[in-house]
């Protein structure tokens, strides 16, 4: 069963399609049952964002492999007392600690000093995986930037 965020997303997504075929959003909104241009707009911007953080996810896998490589290249040095791999360690570790958000505090906690969730992004990939990545990734085959009308 279907719930209201898979079919919002599905929309969402359909209405990115539409927009980039060159179909206005009033045509839009009367196809996918939104109640007005306006709402199109939000469901394409939603839409756009929730694509853009799919691609900063990947990236920082990728950046996080590499500084997993890096620090596995000059760990034993360091343990045997080599400074400066030392350095380069801890670089890595401090690298690592910027990209997974370990340095901010978490806004609106109520326990002073909690560290963002690291987590938070791997479990909101792995939770939606599955259908709706595999409908984006078969209908996403265009150029966002050079195709269809601009979003406003």
């Amino acid at each position: 069963m279907a719930t209201a965020k898979a079919i919002a997303a599905y929309r969402g997504a359909r209405a990115l399609e539409l927009s980039l075929a060159g179909v206005n959003q009033s045509q839009i909104a009367r196809e996918l049952g939104y109640r007005s241009s306006g709402a199109v707009s939000k469901a394409l911007w939603r839409t756009i964002n929730r694509r853009a953080a799919a691609g900063v996810d990947g990236y920082r896998a990728l950046e996080l492999e590499r500084l997993d490589e890096l620090q596995s290249a000059h760990w034993p040095k360091a343990l045997d007392g080599d400074t400066k791999a030392t350095e380069v360690v801890l670089s890595v570790i401090d690298k690592r600690i910027k990209l997974l958000g370990l340095d901010r505090v978490a806004n609106g906690s109520d326990a002073p000093g909690e560290v963002v969730d690291s987590g938070f992004w791997t479990h909101v990939r792995e939770e939606h995986d599955g259908k709706m990545a595999a409908y984006l990734d078969a209908h996403a085959g265009g150029d966002c930037e050079s195709s269809g009308p601009d979003v406003p």
